[in-house]
C-alpha cells in the first residue's frame, strides 16, 4: 500500500473514488487534482518535511490535499473545525504550519493565523512544477491532535499504510465497499478506521458537510453505504430519524463508545464496539458481531494487561512515533483505559482515572452504565461518584430516559453488587460527549457531582 494516489488510479481510473454531495469523483479525475493541488503547494512554498494544517467539514478537497501533501514530501495536519477562536490556536501553534488552507465558512477560526488560504483563493494558486517526492516511509505523514489541543500526536507514512492494511484486513474491506463519513475527518476514527483505507484498495467514500440523520440516511440509500463509523449521538439520531429507512446494503457499523440497547436494536446488524486511540492508531481491538463487548486484536497489533483487570498495553507498527515537540513512543505504549481479559479477548472497563471507591469496594462507572442501559426506559447513563450518608463515596447515576428513580434502583439492585447500586438517580435531557461520542465524564462530574 502507498499514500500516492496516482498508483491507485492506474488500477482504477474509472471508479468512484469520492461522492461529495451531487459532485461524484473518479480515480482519475481525484489523481488529476491530486497533481494539481501539489503543483500548487510548491507554488506556495511548501517542501519536504513542512506541515500543512486545514479546517474545514468533510469535503472532497480536504481528501485532495491529504494525497497532494504526501507528493510533495509534506506532513498533512487536519484541525478540528469545531474548535472555538480560543483554543485553535493551541494545536495550530504547536503544529507550526508552512501553510493553513480552510473552507470560507471558517475564516473567522483561522483569522489570527498566517499564510492562511480559503480553498477559493487556493484554486487560484498556479501551480509550479515539482518532482514527487517519495518519502521515507519512517518520516511522518499525519499529525492529529488530542482533544483540547492538548498534544498533537505523529505518525509515520509506514503507520498509515499499516493502519490501512489492519482495517482492510480486519473488516474484510474491498472495491465493492462504500463508506459514509458521518464523524469529521479530522479525527482518526473516522479518516483511519474505514475512509482511507477504502481509498487505497479502490472502495468509495460518501462525504457530507456536517452530520444530518435525514441526509444520512438518504446517501446510505442512494449510494448503497456498506459500513461507516459513528457515536452513540449520531446513531440515536438516525434510530430516531426513520424506522423504514432501507438499510440492507450495510455490512458494518462501528463505533468506539458505548451504545444503548434500544440503538443497537433499531438497525438490522450489529453495531460493533472498536477501540484505539491516536497513540495507537484507531485499529487495535475488534468487537464480534456476537458479542460486541470483547474485544480482539486486528491484524499486525499486539496487546496486554497486567493481571485479570488492569491498563492495556499496545506494540503494533500502526503505532504512533510520539507526540510533537516530546519524546518518541517506546515498544509498548500504555494508554491509560481499563481492560478485562475475557474468553480470549478483552473488555472495556473504562479510564483508569475512573474508577472510584464506594463502601470500602472498587467501582467502574462503565460496568454500572451498562447494566443501566439494558433498562427499556434508559436512553443513556453516566455514573460519577458522589457524597454519602457516611461521609465517603458512593454511585450517582445521571440518566436520560423516561424511568422513575426508584424503579431504576430496584432494577439496580437485582444485578449488580450493593456496592454498586446508585444512591442518587438523577433525569436530565442529555449528556456531555465529547466528538467521537464518548462520554464526557469530567464535564459530567462538573455538572452533576457533588
Amino acid at each position: 500500500m502507498s499514500l500516492l494516489l496516482a498508483r491507485y488510479a492506474d488500477l482504477w481510473s474509472d471508479r468512484t473514488a469520492i461522492v461529495d454531495g451531487e459532485e461524484t469523483v473518479s480515480y482519475a479525475e481525484l489523481a488529476r487534482r491530486v497533481e494539481s493541488a501539489a503543483g500548487r503547494l510548491a507554488a506556495l512554498g511548501v517542501e519536504s518535511g513542512d506541515r500543512v494544517v486545514i479546517v474545514s467539514r468533510n469535503r472532497v478537497e480536504v481528501l485532495v490535499l491529504l494525497f497532494a501533501t504526501r507528493q510533495v514530501g509534506g506532513v498533512f495536519a487536519p484541525v478540528s473545525h469545531r474548535l472555538t477562536p480560543a483554543t485553535i490556536s493551541r494545536p495550530v501553534e504547536r503544529i507550526d504550519p508552512e501553510l493553513v488552507v480552510h473552507e470560507s465558512a471558517q475564516r473567522d477560526l483561522v483569522r489570527p493565523f498566517e499564510d492562511t488560504n480559503s480553498f477559493e483563493e487556493f484554486e487560484h494558486v498556479d501551480p509550479d512544477d515539482y518532482e514527487p517526492v517519495e518519502p521515507e516511509r519512517g518520516d511522518d505523514s499525519l499529525l492529529f491532535h488530542i482533544e483540547g489541543g492538548a498534544e498533537v500526536v505523529r505518525l509515520s507514512g509506514r503507520a498509515v499504510e499499516r493502519n490501512c492494511i489492519a482495517a482492510v484486513s480486519g473488516w474484510g474491506l474491498g472495491r465493492d465497499d462504500r463508506a459514509l463519513a458521518p464523524l469529521p475527518l479530522s479525527l482518526p476514527d473516522c479518516l483511519l478506521r474505514f475512509v482511507l483505507p477504502l481509498l487505497t484498495v479502490g472502495g468509495s467514500v460518501v462525504l457530507r458537510r456536517a452530520f444530518d440523520p435525514e441526509s444520512a440516511l438518504a446517501a446510505i440509500e442512494r449510494h448503497g453505504v456498506t459500513c461507516f463509523d459513528a457515536g452513540p449521538t449520531e446513531f440515536r439520531e438516525l434510530a430516531d430519524a426513520d424506522a423504514d429507512a432501507e438499510l440492507s446494503s450495510l455490512d458494518w457499523l462501528a463505533t468506539r463508545a458505548r451504545v444503548p440497547p434500544d440503538v443497537r436494536e433499531a438497525f438490522p446488524i450489529p453495531i460493533v464496539r472498536a477501540y484505539g486511540r491516536p497513540e495507537t492508531g484507531p485499529n487495535v481491538l475488534r468487537g464480534t458481531p456476537s458479542d460486541e463487548r470483547v474485544g480482539r486484536p486486528l491484524p499486525d497489533c499486539d496487546v496486554r494487561v497486567e493481571g485479570e483487570t488492569g491498563e492495556l498495553s499496545v506494540r503494533s507498527p500502526a503505532a504512533a512515533s510520539g507526540y510533537l515537540g516530546g519524546e518518541e513512543f517506546g515498544e509498548w505504549i500504555p494508554t491509560g483505559d481499563l481492560f478485562r481479559q475475557s474468553d480470549g479477548g478483552y473488555v472495556f472497563v473504562g479510564r483508569s482515572d475512573e474508577p472510584f471507591e464506594s463502601a470500602g469496594e472498587r467501582v467502574h462507572p462503565q460496568a454500572i452504565e451498562t447494566v443501566l442501559e439494558s433498562h427499556s426506559g434508559v436512553q443513556a447513563a453516566g455514573v460519577i461518584e458522589t457524597a454519602s450518608e457516611t461521609g465517603g463515596t458512593a454511585p450517582k447515576a445521571v440518566i436520560v430516559g423516561d424511568v422513575a428513580p426508584g424503579e431504576l434502583r430496584e432494577f439496580a439492585e437485582e444485578r449488580l453488587a450493593p456496592h454498586e447500586v446508585p444512591r442518587a438517580v438523577e433525569l436530565v435531557a442529555s449528556l456531555p460527549r465529547r466528538a467521537t461520542g464518548e462520554l464526557d465524564r469530567g464535564e459530567l462530574r462538573k455538572r452533576f457531582g457533588g
